[in-house]
């Protein structure tokens, strides 16, 4: 279940959940700068489809001084060994479970869906 991911906040408005919480769509749009941390969620997949604009997104790797934020979400500063795509309107990107990533420069509207 994907019950403990916010409606707002760093999701953005959330534009559409299922009657048993394993899919949650929501509308983001992503700050310019790096994100100051990089994530791996243990329990469900992200989807991006670039809405407008243009950003990069750093995916694999491993996060040198990971740390469990939350059950099954772990972050950490230091992403090393990870691969950037630049992305742009259209663009789709998955990033499966497990999987380190991070948002870089850019700025981008997201359709972000995470699903298990």
């Amino acid at each position: 279940m994907l019950a403990s991911l916010p409606n707002n906040g760093p999701f953005g408005k959330m534009v559409r959940i299922n009657s048993d919480n394993s899919v949650k769509a929501s509308v983001s749009v992503t700050s310019a700068e790096i994100s100051p941390q990089a994530e791996i969620h243990d329990n469900f997949n992200d989807l991006f489809i670039v809405l407008s604009g243009e950003e990069e997104v750093w995916v694999g790797g491993e996060i040198s001084d990971k740390r469990e934020a939350e059950p099954g979400e772990w972050a950490g500063e230091n992403l090393i060994g990870a691969r950037k795509h630049q992305l742009s309107k259209g663009d789709v990107l998955v990033i499966p479970k497990g999987m380190a990533h991070r948002h870089g420069l850019g700025s981008a509207a997201l359709l972000i869906i995470k699903t298990q």
